[in-house]
């Protein structure tokens, strides 16, 4: 090798390549190029270094550099670059014939990327920085986990030992020497290849008193994402389960599957919890279940719940959403889920530019303890599919289209009428177009047909064979003005009248799909209100109403309302839907929305009296700290659809960050009928870099033969980067 001197540049640029040793660049510093060890010993060797798939090139970078014959030494600033290590240091000394490398710190060595980062005040390392000693060491992974040990040995690039260590993910206070939680450790071995840390003799330490004792332990790094392992426990208490634990263990099957075992353990319940997941090249698989005994009289309980979709080709998706449970109670006991149904599904769509296809299988059960009795007679199976497609005829011009349908009802009773089975067979042709005429007037035109064949099973009421023909025709004008503000907003007005006409011929048949209805501004102007197909309106409507909107840079609004006058009244409608009579309710929907952070929306139903028959009100508003979500709900009792009392609920969601790591949600739902709240819920969460803390409790005061109100409280802890939850960066000295 060459004495190599960064104040003599001009000597070392003709020096390019020397026995080994290349000079680069000499700016105010120096940078060194340097073959491997084993070229650089030999230097007479004439192989070409690209024919040596082992031989790395090194580079050094330092204020000054010298060679005294047997070493080399940088001093200032010295950095190293060797493949994907990289080293940075006060002074390095490099011995040819040892090939071993001296260096003073401080020491800051990084692999991976920055992955995996050591920290030494010296350290005696190969020249390939992969084997060595160092002292005074500290090792931190992805900027998470810290571990600190007197002295740290570097083997084979891949494992990092350290002996007598204490390692956390806490920040150390002013005020104290130690941080909120650590694992002491007689031996920590970490596994850069496999992100694994194993620990010899660890003791789990709260405010340095030790809690917990483990003679070997093993901990994946924070850079795995998923590793075999167990996951955050969590304690919980309940006035029907009673006090528990429950801790999950996640076993991962390969890149592509896992399974999760979660057994909770309570004084009054004992319950095996189960989640498995793989992901396909074309699709996702979720499988949820438990098996659980407690002190009811429901003896084994338990529920699954599958969930999955894959593309099938042919922009075909295929999926499946399954539910299952052993008693209506079971899911609110163990708040897994709150729904009044539950809905099982399989289906197969495809959605195109000019094409729409889905088809699906649906069963149903009950979970309201009013319904159970007439659960035979109601539809628990239902199949529905539809094909649509559109064209532009040349010699119409505007939009045509065909959709063939088809839907089946399956009751579980084998009786007359309350047994009936349905199927149902449908082919529609439809033709649509708008113009504009004279002063700006827009004309929109429709006319369709529909025909239905109907198969019926269990039913005297109806003929087992009918078949059903509905033209519909619609015409519209609107008369759409807008204008641009001074201040740059955008505003339109048009008020809209519209004349339809749809009747069917044929024998009557049954009402499976249309016997609830909600009337809003989305179906103001449609042909048929009824949210099916078994009921398509009946004679001569007419629909008169006006939209306003104002789209602002900073405020937007707008206001819709309407009313639909028919020919003759129709009974298929129920009292509340607003469409029973003559007249319809007064539809009035309104919205406001401020800065994209807040947003208020409002529907009503008014009456000829102006009484309301249904209100419903929303505000969401969103701020950097807190947001709230407020829905009111108001709906009169209709024994058609199965309610005799009126609903009136208040329900609210909200969170709020207290501090940089303190955050508060809390739920809420207010029954105005009964005087009562319905639940309720509060969740405090603490979380930093160190540890994650969640505090619930909820309540729920539903009382029926089989449900009973219910206190929780529940408690989990994770400790910094462990765990399934996202953690804050932000550094902070204790609670």
């Amino acid at each position: 090798m060459t004495f190599v001197n960064c104040r003599k540049t001009t000597q070392m640029l003709r020096h390019a390549v020397t026995n080994g040793l290349s000079v680069l660049a000499l700016t105010g510093s120096c940078f060194v190029a340097m073959t491997t060890p084993a070229l650089a010993q030999n230097v007479t060797s004439t192989r070409p270094v690209a024919q040596d798939t082992a031989t790395q090139n090194a580079a050094l970078l330092a204020d000054a550099v010298n060679f005294t014959g047997t070493e080399l030494i940088a001093s200032g600033n010295v950095e190293v670059h060797y493949g994907d290590i990289r080293l940075s240091a006060e002074r390095l000394t490099y011995d040819r014939t040892t090939g071993a490398l001296l260096i003073d710190g401080p020491i800051y060595l990084s692999q991976n990327g920055g992955d995996t980062v050591v920290l030494a005040s010296a350290a005696e390392l190969s020249s390939d920085l992969r084997n060595g000693i160092l002292t005074s060491a500290r090792l931190v992974i992805d900027q998470q986990f810290q571990l600190a040990a007197a002295s740290m040995e570097r083997i084979d690039g891949r494992y990092t030992r350290l002996a007598r260590t204490v390692s956390s993910t806490c920040k150390i206070c002013e005020g104290s020497s130690v941080p909120l939680w650590q694992i002491r450790a007689s031996e920590v071995i970490h596994d850069s290849e496999a992100r694994q840390i194993y620990f010899t003799d660890a003791q789990l330490r709260l405010w340095d008193v030790p809690v917990f004792f483990l003679p070997r332990l093993r901990l994946p790094d924070p850079t795995l994402e998923r590793a075999t392992g167990f996951l955050v426990p969590v304690f919980s208490d309940s006035s029907t389960l009673g006090t528990g634990l429950e801790m999950p263990y996640f076993i991962t099957l390969g890149d592509q599957r896992d399974l999760t075992i979660s057994p909770f353990i309570a004084t009054e319940a004992r319950s095996l919890d189960l989640r498995y997941r793989q992901a396909y090249s074309n699709g996702t698989l979720e499988i949820n279940g438990a098996l659980s005994t407690d002190e009811t009289d429901n003896g084994l309980r338990g529920y699954m719940f599958v969930d999955g979709q894959w593309d099938v080709g042919n922009d075909l998706q295929f999926g499946i959403d399954l539910r299952a449970t052993s008693d209506i109670s079971y899911l609110l006991d163990y708040d897994i889920y709150d729904g009044d149904r539950l809905t099982s599904r399989i289906w197969l769509e495809r959605y195109g530019a000019d094409t729409a296809f889905d088809a699906q299988l649906i069963h149903i059960r009950t979970l309201r303890e009013s319904e159970v009795d007439i659960e035979d007679t109601l539809p628990f199976l239902i199949g529905d599919t539809s094909y649509k497609h559109y064209f532009s005829p040349e010699t119409l011009g505007g939009t045509a289209w065909v959709e063939l349908s088809s839907s089946a009802f399956y009751r579980e009773s084998d009786t007359d009428i309350d047994g009936m089975d349905v199927l149902r067979t449908s082919a529609e042709l439809g033709w649509k177009d708008s113009a504009i005429w004279g002063p700006g007037i827009r004309v929109d035109g429709q006319v369709s047909a529909v025909v239905d064949a109907y198969s019926i099973w269990q039913s005297s009421e109806y003929n087992p064979h009918v078949g059903r023909i509905t033209p519909a025709a619609l015409l519209r004008l609107s008369y759409p003005l807008e204008r641009f503000t001074s201040t740059g907003a955008y505003q339109m007005i048009e008020p809209i009248v519209q004349l339809s006409w749809s009747q069917s011929y044929g024998d009557d048949v049954p009402n499976s799909d249309s016997i609830l209805t909600e009337f809003d501004s989305g179906n103001l102007l449609a042909l048929s209100q009824f949210s099916g197909s078994d009921r398509r309106g009946l004679g001569a409507r007419g629909a008169i109403g006006a939209k306003f909107s104002h789209q602002g840079p900073a405020l937007s609004y707008g206001v819709t309302a309407g009313r639909i006058i028919a020919d003759e009244s129709d009974p298929d409608y129920t009292a509340v839907s607003g469409l029973s009579g003559i007249t319809s309710d007064l539809l009035v929907a309104a919205y406001a929305q401020l800065d994209s952070n807040l947003y208020l929306s409002s529907r009503a139903l008014l009456d000829s009296d102006l009484f309301v028959n249904k209100w419903e009100t929303r505000l969401d508003l969103l701020r950097e700290r807190y947001t709230l979500g407020l829905v009111h709900s108001y709906v009169q009792a209709d024994a058609d659809e199965n309610r005799d009392t009126d609903l009136s609920e208040l329900s609210l969601d909200s969170s709020i960050q207290l501090n940089g790591n303190w955050t508060a949600s809390l739920d809420y739902r207010y029954d105005f009928d009964q005087t009562q709240a319905a639940s309720a819920g509060l969740d405090l969460e603490y979380s930093n870099e160190c540890a994650r803390i969640k505090l619930g409790i909820s309540r729920r005061y539903t009382d029926t033969d089989s449900l009973d109100p219910t206190i929780n409280y529940s408690i989990s802890v994770g400790f910094g980067a462990y765990g399934n939850q996202t953690t804050s960066s932000q550094g902070t000295c204790g609670f």
